[in-house]
């Protein structure tokens, strides 16, 4: 049995108030019982003056330490780090995807070393795929993901994947953020959308990949897709190759975030062929079902269960 989680921590920093940094762990620890790998998105650092890539260390740091500190797993991390002011989100908080993994359940296979700007690839070994480069960022120079004045796309957060091995055997995550919803008006709300489901296209083709040169390979996709299930950009991510765990869920349990009072699904997890049997899913509703001033995260984390 595996267990992954994807998480958006709400632009979480190393300067995190403490009791958020508490809360969060807190939920990491108890309602997500410490999964295996946890895909995590808005983590945030700025830039130092003359100083081109912006890694978020300390941030990862405070996160493990809140999480030892409940009583949960000594996590390790990865992450690809950001060139400044290059991947959209609120202003100089350089915002990016990163993923924690507990090395007693699970062996992160590093290969590399990733750039910002450098795409990693799939490579066939001894007649399986494996990454060119783990962690690496999927196709950051594409237009979907760099920015593309004429389609009035701005830069946004690259999709991150990573090579795990489990079992004996290989298992690739990639760790998403698309393209926010929030748009001034309705033209510009349409160009975030065709942005998001462009980022959706590539990151599936990625997928194809992998699963053209083995179709039994575990593959999980998870994030803040910004977008609902059964939009066009959750029907091209999840194309004929992939299972999106969510729809296995009542529609009335079925939401991570609320747009006022609004209950949306923004937070998924899909699957390969591989993995889907017997895979559960599930949403604890530890911030969206609380007031404001409560809440640790302005997102639900989403927990899936493998079991194959």
């Amino acid at each position: 049995m595996l267990t992954l989680a994807t998480f958006n921590l709400c632009n979480l920093g190393a300067d995190v108030a403490p009791e958020r940094l508490a809360r969060l762990a807190a939920i990491i620890t108890g309602e997500l019982q410490g999964p295996a790998i946890l895909a995590l998105q808005e983590i945030k650092a700025l830039a130092l003056e003359g100083q081109p890539i912006v890694p978020a260390d300390a941030a990862y740091q405070a996160l493990i330490a809140a999480i030892a500190a409940a009583g949960g797993p000594a996590y390790a991390y990865r992450e690809t780090p950001p060139l400044a002011q290059q991947d959209g989100g609120y202003p100089q908080f350089n915002i990016r995807t990163g993923l924690l993994f507990d090395p007693r359940q699970i062996e992160f296979i590093d290969r590399g070393q990733a750039g910002p700007e450098d795409p990693t690839g799939i490579r066939l070994t001894d007649g399986r795929p494996t990454l060119t480069l783990s962690p690496g960022r999927i196709a950051p120079g594409h237009p979907a993901f760099s920015g593309d004045t004429q389609r009035h796309w701005a830069p946004s957060r690259k999709a991150l994947a990573a090579e795990f091995r489990w079992q004996g055997e290989p298992l690739f995550v990639i760790a998403c953020h698309l393209k926010s919803m929030r748009a001034s008006g309705r033209r510009e709300e349409d160009y975030t959308k065709k942005q998001r489901q462009a980022q959706a296209q590539v990151i599936y083709s990625f997928v194809a990949g992998l699963l053209a040169c083995d179709s039994q390979s575990r593959v999980v996709v998870l994030g803040d897709m910004n977008d609902v299930r059964g939009s066009k950009t959750l029907k091209i991510l999840k194309g004929d190759l992939l299972s999106n765990l969510l729809e296995e869920l009542p529609k009335e349990q079925c939401y991570t975030r609320r747009h006022g009072y609004r209950p949306q699904a923004l937070d998924h997890i899909l699957v390969s062929p591989a993995l889907r049997l017997n895979a559960r899913v599930h949403i604890p509703h530890v911030n969206s079902d609380l007031a404001d001033g409560e809440r640790a995260s302005d997102h639900d984390p989403v927990l899936a269960v493998l079991d194959c």
